[in-house]
């Protein structure tokens, strides 16, 4: 199994970290540098696009990109923002990864997250590990409620980690989830798959 994936998801979050909090500690500095920061963006890497998307004939850059709200005062909701947005990737990537892990043992592989959980978890020391199972039923149900719930709790997320979970949200509950939770969803995705695999 690749764990490259994880890996770069790794390094990815750690720098998001470290560079929001110099942006928070400086204020985010010159905020009039936005436009030309967006400008420098463009040679990060090699290439804009690798195939022909008709979006390439729109120029890039041509006009003037500032801050609409200023990122001092709306720092929370960049947070939250932030964290959504790992939380998927690190959902996606943990499907992926659940997927070849499946193919390894045979199985034909589910169509939704939890269920392909609960298949690999007949693979698992239920004793030692099950924390990790919940963890990653849990990550399935807080990716859900942020990416389909409008961060609200609805009664597919809450139905996936009724079992574990006392007392259990209800449906219209706000979501809120820290950075700390990343590093323990990490933790228990990483714990499954390998306590999981062939």
């Amino acid at each position: 199994m690749n764990w490259d994936r994880i890996n770069v998801w790794t390094n990815t979050l750690y720098t998001l970290i470290h560079s929001l909090e110099l942006a928070r500690l400086s204020e985010f500095a010159r905020l009039e540098d936005l436009h030309k920061h967006v400008v420098d963006a463009e040679a990060w890497l090699e290439r804009e696009c690798s195939f022909n998307s008709p979006l390439l004939e729109t120029p890039f850059g041509g006009g003037k990109i500032s801050f609409r709200r200023d990122p001092n005062k709306h720092f929370t909701s960049i947070s939250q923002q932030l964290v959504k947005m790992i939380i998927q990737d690190l959902t996606v990537i943990f499907d992926e990864m659940m997927h070849e892990s499946l193919q390894a043992h045979g199985f034909s592989a589910p169509d939704f997250p939890q269920s392909k959980i609960e298949k690999l978890a007949t693979k698992l020391d239920k004793q030692k590990y099950d924390w990790a199972r919940k963890g990653c039923l849990e990550l399935v149900a807080v990716r859900n409620t942020l990416t389909h719930g409008n961060g609200r709790w609805n009664d597919k997320s809450i139905l996936i980690v009724s079992e574990f979970i006392d007392p259990k949200p209800q449906r219209g509950d706000a979501l809120l989830i820290g950075v700390p939770m990343l590093f323990r969803y990490r933790k228990a995705i990483r714990t499954f798959l390998n306590e999981t695999r062939v």
